[in-house]
């Protein structure tokens, strides 16, 4: 790393500018497509996950997060 190592965090990938975004990808990611039919609650979906709802985002996270120690009692 050297002496003076440069040290960044993102909040999320929209602050990540191409260039740095490359270096993230590794040999053994993949893209895995998603298909959707139409009509199934898409532009529901895509607005609780993208949209401007954080405080709903957020209690459904927190809710839902599960960690290493409830996914071996599973």
């Amino acid at each position: 790393l050297g002496r003076n190592p440069e040290i960044t965090r993102f909040k999320g990938l929209g602050e990540i500018s191409p260039d740095e975004f490359k270096f993230m990808i590794g040999k053994d990611m993949r893209l895995d497509p998603v298909q959707m039919e139409e009509g199934r609650g898409l532009k529901e979906m895509l607005t609780f996950y993208m949209g401007k709802n954080t405080p709903d985002r957020q209690g459904f996270i927190i809710k839902n997060l599960r960690d290493d120690v409830d996914s071996a009692e599973v």
